[in-house]
């Protein structure tokens, strides 16, 4: 995960990345919400929520923020 994360397809595509490594690889579960907290900070709770939809993020522990 090298670089800017600018876009909303650049957040998509480190997560995409980061998610099946979770739970096998130190700190996946650490920048993966580093980048949830990055989407949220930059477009909102709503877009960090269906990033957590759209990668099942909730059966692994992260929980959606209103």
């Amino acid at each position: 995960m090298v670089g800017k994360l600018d876009t909303k397809t650049d957040h998509r595509n480190a997560l995409r990345r980061e998610v099946p490594f979770i739970g096998l690889k130190p700190f996946s579960h650490n920048i993966v919400g580093i980048l949830l907290q990055s989407a949220a900070s930059k477009w909102g709770n709503p877009y960090a929520n269906k990033l957590i939809d759209d990668f099942q993020l909730e059966s692994l522990g992260w929980q959606k923020v209103i």
